[in-house]
């Protein structure tokens, strides 16, 4: 019997959205001379990206209606099924429509004191071997039929139908973390700290707030001030190494009459936003984080922040490396790039001694040329 030991990987599912045209504007799109019947259809839209929802330890929990150490197995019709080694959460217990006669008898007598003779009660049967059939989404690698794995169960292929569709990432885990499930669906409450189950869980679910923060960003008018705070974007320059890396300096201007601290720590709340001045679509740029464990993150001290003096400034130099980002290489002729400055750090039960800002700072575009990655 084979353990993974490699972690599972997948990719955003798709749902299909088919969009066509009123009648009206159908009406007005058809040629002279024909009706609206010898028109083409509407083409239907390209099909929206579903993100997915990237779940804690304690949620997943709860999410599952059953939860199984099994081993992948494949049923007298080549089918796929999980052939159950434990099962660490199950359904509720459901009482049997049918009485075992034996059982009734033997009641019915206690009751009556009667002291006759009764056989002894049979020997508990041993329970067969559960098997649970899944449907696995292509998204979604399956183990190779032999391996033992841990799987989180909670969508069914059609209401009241025994098998289970595994479609999301979370569903699937490696056996070696059967001594933390184990502890989690003894104790829910023990986990119920906003924990992951595994770091790459963590990661994912930190990418996907980052993509909808990002989204939110692209469409952000530049130049505003946000509760006394405004950002500039300084001196944008690509850099001598002709790979397209790039620094920009971003100020931040506090027109308050107060002091306000702003967090400036390891979880880089700096980046940029690329639009091409010939049209296409905007880019959100970030510093890569040189942080093995994404975890301590969000962990801040007093040092992380940084006081944006009443009616004066700070500056940060930003250097965007083609090195470590991805995409950077390719960009080539004239953009527009605005500075972003966004965090949610609060200082809570730090002895900071000023307010903190929290929010997200967009700046004004400032023009930026690539001449391409010539390094290539």
């Amino acid at each position: 019997m084979n353990v993974i030991s490699s972690a599972w990987r997948c990719f955003l599912t798709s749902s299909i959205v088919m969009c066509g045209l009123s009648p009206a504007v159908f009406a007005e799109a058809v040629p002279e001379g024909k009706t609206v019947a010898d028109a083409s259809p509407p083409a239907p839209q390209k099909p929206e990206a579903k993100p997915i929802s990237y779940y804690t330890f304690f949620e997943l929990l709860n999410r599952s209606e059953r939860i199984v150490v099994a081993e992948v197995a494949k049923d007298k019709d080549g089918n796929t099924v999980l052939k159950v080694q434990q099962s660490l959460k199950a359904l509720p217990w459901v009482a049997p429509k049918k009485v075992d006669p034996e059982a009734v008898k033997r009641a019915a007598a206690r009751l009556a004191n009667d002291k006759v003779d009764l056989p002894p009660p049979a020997p508990p049967a041993t329970a067969p071997q559960e098997f649970i059939p899944i449907v696995a989404e292509k998204t979604v690698p399956i183990p190779p039929e032999g391996t033992q794995a841990i799987f989180f169960l909670w969508e069914h292929t059609a209401p009241g139908d025994a098998a289970y569709r595994v479609s999301h990432p979370q569903s699937v885990y490696d056996a070696d973390l059967l001594p933390q499930v184990k502890l989690g669906a003894n104790r829910p409450r023990s986990v119920a700290d906003g924990r992951y189950l595994r770091e790459w869980d963590h990661q994912m679910a930190q990418r996907a707030r980052q993509r909808e923060a990002d989204k939110a960003i692209e469409t952000q008018k530049g130049g505003e001030t946000v509760m006394g705070l405004r950002l500039w974007a300084l001196r944008p320059q690509v850099s001598m190494r002709h790979d397209n890396s790039f620094s920009i300096t971003a100020k931040i201007e506090n027109t308050h009459a107060k002091d306000q601290a702003v967090y400036d720590g390891a979880a880089a709340p700096y980046a940029v936003r690329m639009r091409p001045k010939a049209g296409g679509a905007t880019v959100v740029l970030h510093i890569p984080v040189a942080v093995a464990d994404s975890s301590v993150l969000s962990i801040t001290d007093a040092l992380d922040f940084t006081t944006v003096a009443r009616e004066s400034s700070i500056t940060k130099e930003l250097f965007f490396d083609a090195k470590e980002i991805k995409g950077l290489g390719a960009f080539n002729g004239e953009y527009f790039v605005s500075a972003i400055y966004s965090s949610s750090f609060d200082g809570s039960g730090l002895d900071i001694g000023t307010p903190v800002w929290t929010g997200t700072l967009v700046s004004e575009e400032v023009p930026i040329t690539f001449e391409g990655n010539s390094n290539k």
